[in-house]
């Protein structure tokens, strides 16, 4: 199923050094304009006080400017350009069909630009483990996540079967997902030695997997080369590098990528039983699981032969959680409600907090483009164009990728007029959206005939942004 339709080919190349650097800077100044606006319309104009971040879009943010770790940092920084210089290279002049070189280097980059922060802020400070990190040298109030949870279930059947009663009384995090979300921490917690284990198996683990499966469903409608260079963006992505180490979202992420890959392979089998195992995963994961049911309702719409798969998914996971409730007592549903409770305990956030709910909606969709980047923005829009005259040309191979952003787009701008993500960290909390924007993005340079020199400078651009981000800010987990 690889290939494109030639006939859509409309530009003759990637990105210019000087459109880079135009790039950059209009991304720059229309941030400042935008955070100076938004905080003078909401202050000055309006008197409110809707709590928007000091550095808007950036919700959960510091500077660290003067307290990034020397030398280590800018020696660990400098390791990775090393790093990411070598691996661009090796793979646009000598290996453009394997996704490994795009793992290792991958997995690399994570750890070295992660380790800019230092041991206890970039690896130990996600899992919330107490007593191994200060958490009053990186100014930012933590309340505890999964893994701090975790290290306290001493029987997992007995957490599963009070697991509503004592939820409100979880750390913050712990408390707004499904009991799975614990769990995970659980499991990595009794067959590894040590947190800092935890911390590295979980994101290098899953980075693997998310890079592979995406691989392999870009593999699925392009050509290989292309597929493996917009997996290499992937884990360059400034999202990915700040967020996926040590994150429950990458973890999410695989189990989106997996249900998506199954549902869109041949075989009816692993289209019904994989996507089911994949989406039970991600909804013992978190709520927002819902966001993937839409997204396969649409591609069952124009493969008719997904719509039964579709409905097993459906039967499938309603029979799970039915089991779950006779034979452990815990109600999904109830679990749910008290979790948006304690999120949204005004009710409904755009009648409790009309222009807070207004900010949040714009400040989740510019969080997102931002760890996206520009370039690779510019790139989706030329490749929803590209896919969308293939489309309309009766090309299946580009009806279906277009059909996947399409409907992951609706889907997610759909839980975000529900009130969703009203607490920032929209880009490590839609980590998995990040997949579908590159779709159009791989249309896009499957559409180009770019030489090397721009595939690497868009490269350098994405991953450059990914490593200003990471050196200038703390994040908060």
């Amino acid at each position: 199923m690889t290939g494109g339709t030639d006939s859509t080919r409309h530009f003759a190349g990637l990105f210019s050094l000087r459109r880079v650097l135009v790039i950059g800077w209009v991304t720059l100044t229309t941030v400042v304009f935008c955070n100076v606006l938004i905080k003078f319309v909401d202050r000055q104009l309006l008197g409110a006080n809707t709590r928007i971040p000091k550095f808007w879009p950036l919700s959960k943010f510091t500077l660290r400017i003067e307290r990034i770790p020397l030398p280590d940092a800018p020696i660990l920084a400098i390791v990775a350009i090393v790093v990411f210089l070598v691996a661009t290279v090796y793979l646009l002049r000598t290996d453009r069909n394997s996704v490994v070189p795009v793992i290792v280097a991958g997995i690399a980059l994570l750890v070295l630009t992660t380790l800019t922060h230092g041991v206890g802020p970039g690896l130990l400070r996600p899992l919330s483990a107490p007593g191994s990190y200060e958490r009053a040298a990186i100014g930012i109030a933590d309340p505890g996540g999964y893994y701090e949870a975790a290290v306290t279930v001493v029987d997992p059947i007995r957490f599963l079967e009070t697991f509503e009663q004592q939820q409100l009384s979880l750390p913050l995090h712990a408390r707004t997902h499904p009991p799975g979300a614990v769990f995970t921490f659980y499991l990595f917690e009794v067959l590894l030695p040590s947190s800092l284990a935890v911390s590295l198996v979980v994101g290098t683990l899953s980075l693997a997997l998310a890079a592979l499966l995406l691989f392999q469903l870009l593999e699925t409608y392009y050509p290989r080369d292309v597929a493996q260079f917009t997996t290499f963006l992937f884990v360059l992505l400034p999202a990915v590098q700040i967020y996926a180490l040590t994150t429950l979202d990458i973890v999410i992420t695989v189990a989106m990528l997996g249900a998506i890959y199954c549902f869109t392979r041949e075989s009816p089998l692993l289209a019904a039983l994989g996507t089911l195992a994949c989406v039970f995963i991600a909804s013992t994961q978190t709520f927002v699981f819902v966001f993937i049911l839409p997204v396969l309702a649409a591609f069952a719409a124009i493969r008719p032969a997904k719509r039964r798969p579709f409905v097993v998914v459906l039967i499938g996971l309603l029979g799970a959680y039915t089991l779950l409730a006779v034979v452990f007592e815990f109600n999904y549903l109830d679990s749910f409600a008290a979790a948006s409770q304690q999120q949204n305990p005004g009710g409904f956030l755009l009648f409790a907090e009309p222009l807070r709910y207004l900010y949040t909606r714009i400040e989740d969709v510019a969080e997102i483009a931002l760890f996206f980047t520009p370039y690779l923005g510019l790139l989706a829009i030329a490749g929803t164009r590209v896919l969308w005259r293939g489309a309309r040309g009766l090309s299946t191979r580009d009806r279906e990728p277009l059909v996947l952003f399409g409907a992951a787009l609706a889907s997610i701008l759909g839980l975000f007029a529900g009130g969703v993500y009203h607490t920032g960290e929209t880009a490590r909390g839609v980590l998995f959206l990040y997949p579908f924007l590159l779709l159009p993005v791989a249309a896009a340079l499957r559409a180009t005939n770019a030489s090397r020199a721009r595939r690497a400078l868009l490269a350098v651009a994405v991953f450059g942004q990914a490593l200003l981000l990471q050196l200038i800010g703390d994040y908060w987990w």
